[in-house]
């Protein structure tokens, strides 16, 4: 299977809503203009016991529909109710009883330009409002009429004036221009939207550099127009790095076995719930010269993580243990023996393995929370620092122990060992696994103890060869 970046990013409010069910607050921002226009005609509605009609006047894609749905985010007690085209706004109104919230807005949609609708349905729809405003049903009602043109704006409050006057749009202008979130809040907007919806990803997990975001904000009149350039920016990015990686599509997983267990370090180097590689936060945890480099353009190497996957997995040290004693070779286990190792095979030896994130991840379903393992005692911390201290000179004797209890678990289907990778990489993938999802390049971090710097330098580095094998990265620096 071929890794796609299948990035979620509406610029659309029905969409938004179907894909954030719930979690809308986190991602949408406050419209104070439009919200305080809002609360004035409230405070009319109440003294005058009357509704109100409201001509929201915005260019396509400034975000009036998630304006007027998400009200409630930041008023309280507002309920938004819509019906759209085909539903006729007389009867509508007529079959409405009254609200038991403090506000009700109601938002008739696709009808925003003056070819959506006849002359003749304009005027019929005005009267219907007028009258609906002036009932107990409508007392505590805005009734909202969503126009990105001005034609139909213009022909809204002539008639509104016509024929309901001041008691149906108040005393101020009959139509509020709404402008949507301002420039400033565009890049925020997006990064919040991808979070949320992309585990965790940002803009420059896309490949689109804080310098060219801004340019996309200044190019770009609406937040609709922003967000619908970011998904044209993401896509050239992916043929980009498609055409170069076309010798070979994969994922890269790097797999850290350390004996203090740093579960908590690469909790704080990820993000999401696939323990995708969170490139901004490695870059601001270590200082090596890679990185010195890499910090010039973080968004090719977070475009580059995205595209293959990177994903940072541990393997616990009883886990480890019990794999490579009941799977290594005859030559593994005359070595282990030498250092002074058990090398017993162990029954419970495919369960521990299964119950890492390492085995989860091959399901490409969200992992859970972490299970918590048993308790590593010292003489179990002895053992793995000798395995360690062979992995150092013959790792791939303690790698294919790993990969054939993998394959004994069914989770992978094949695997080879020391596979280059395009040109210029500084070392062979130690483990090129075969799955149901494609094929997974694993690269086994083996350590006596380990933290965030490192981790992260080693991960770092390792996506670099990789960019550069393909030509993505063009730097001449690369390290082990």
């Amino acid at each position: 299977m071929k890794p796609t970046i299948d990035i979620s990013l509406p610029d659309r409010y029905d969409i938004l809503a179907r894909k954030a069910v719930g979690q809308l607050s986190q991602i949408i921002s406050p419209v104070d203009a439009a919200l305080d226009h809002i609360d004035v005609l409230h405070a009319d509605m109440r003294a005058s016991s009357r509704g109100t009609f409201l001509i929201l006047r915005g260019d396509s894609g400034t975000g009036k529909s998630t304006f007027i749905h998400t009200i409630n985010l930041f008023r309280d007690d507002v309920e938004t109710i819509s019906f759209p085209k085909e539903r006729d706004i007389a009867e509508v109104l007529v079959s409405l009883g009254p609200t038991m919230r403090q506000l009700r807005v109601i938002v008739f949609e696709g009808r925003e330009a003056l070819t959506d609708v006849s002359k003749e349905l304009l005027e019929k729809s005005i009267h219907s409002i007028n009258s609906f405003v002036r009932t107990s049903a409508g007392e505590r009602t805005v009734v909202a009429w969503p126009a990105n043109r001005d034609d139909l704006a213009a022909n809204l409050a002539s008639l509104a004036t016509e024929i309901g006057a001041e008691a149906l749009t108040g005393l101020g202008d009959p139509v509020f221009r709404f402008q949507g979130p301002t420039k400033a809040e565009f890049i925020p907007i997006a990064n919040k939207t991808l979070a949320l919806l992309n585990q965790g990803e940002t803009l420059h997990d896309l490949g689109i550099s804080d310098g060219r975001a801004t340019q996309l904000v200044e190019e770009s009149s609406t937040i609709g127009v922003f967000l619908a350039k970011i998904r044209r920016e993401l896509l050239s990015n992916q043929r980009q790095l498609a055409t170069l990686a076309k010798k070979e599509i994969c994922r890269v997983w790097v797999v850290v076995l350390a004996g203090n267990e740093p579960e908590g370090d690469i909790d704080g180097l990820t993000r999401g719930t696939m323990y995708s590689a969170d490139i901004d936060r490695m870059l601001s945890v270590t200082n090596a010269n890679i990185v010195k480099d890499l910090k010039e353009f973080p968004e090719k190497l977070g475009m580059l993580g995205t595209y293959l996957d990177a994903r940072v997995l541990h393997v616990p040290v009883l886990a480890a243990l019990a794999a490579v004693r009941t799977y290594a070779s005859d030559n593994l286990r005359t070595i282990m023996r030498s250092e002074g190792m058990l090398v017993a095979p162990e029954r419970d030896a495919k369960d521990r393995l299964a119950n890492t994130n390492l085995v989860a991840s091959f399901s490409d379903t969200p992992i859970g929370a972490r299970k918590v393992g048993g308790k590593v005692g010292s003489n179990s911390i002895a053992a793995f620092e000798k395995l360690t201290k062979i992995a150092s000179t013959n790792d791939i004797e303690t790698n294919r122990a790993i990969a054939a209890c993998l394959l004994d678990l069914g989770v992978v289907s094949g695997c080879t060992y020391e596979q280059d990778f395009g040109t210029g990489m500084s070392r062979r993938t130690d483990i090129v696994a075969t799955s149901d999802s494609g094929t997974v390049r694993l690269e086994m971090m083996w350590r006596r103890k380990t933290g965030r710097a490192e981790i992260a330098n080693y991960v770092l580095t390792k996506l670099f060869n990789y960019g550069k094998a393909i030509g993505y990265l063009s730097n001449n620096r690369a390290e082990a």
